[in-house]
């Protein structure tokens, strides 16, 4: 008895890290997607003045800049998309107090870009393994709740019909 507490828990352990897999594929896909849509949208993005506020080195993509957008003044740190990490930022000549042009989303004016746009490669990159995660996750669910029911005994067999008897002349 003891014996199949132990490998119901595993299976359970097990259940709940391909849960967890299958769970973690989906947010980094619905990450992607959407990161990738702000990054397409960013390419019409109107472009305005702002200043850079703060640099943490000269090397350093870590930037602070400021800008008025909807009539309103907005701090940021966003350089780019995660989707367009594969591009050179823009902040290398960057010294605080220096004006840069900002890209700002009408419609959300608190989002702001320093570099428009997003590739491809990256969004294809990060859908192929976040699809690979649910993949694994999902199968691994599927073969652990099978061999779940199968050891519990509530796995459905088919039952024998039963033979018929010949009928009798009469």
């Amino acid at each position: 008895m003891a014996g199949r507490y132990k490998a119901s828990s595993e299976s359970l352990v097990a259940l709940a890290l391909f849960s967890a897999l299958g769970a973690a594929g989906l947010w980094i896909g619905g990450v992607a997607v959407k990161d990738f849509a702000h990054a397409r949208d960013s390419l019409t993005w109107p472009a305005i003045e702002g200043v850079v506020l703060s640099k943490d080195s000269e090397d350093s993509n870590d930037i602070r800049y400021a800008y008025v957008a909807g009539g309103h003044g907005h701090e940021s740190r966003r350089v780019r998309f995660l989707t367009g990490l594969v591009y050179d930022a823009p902040t290398a000549q960057l010294r605080p107090g220096e004006s840069v042009t900002v890209y700002v989303n009408p419609d959300a004016p608190d989002v702001a870009v320093l570099k428009q746009g997003g590739h491809g490669l990256v969004f294809g990159g990060a859908a192929v393994f976040a699809g690979a995660l649910v993949f694994f996750g999902l199968g691994g669910v599927i073969r652990t709740l099978t061999v779940l029911l199968r050891s519990s005994g509530g796995a459905v067999e088919p039952t024998p019909e039963p033979a018929s008897e010949p009928k009798s002349a009469q």
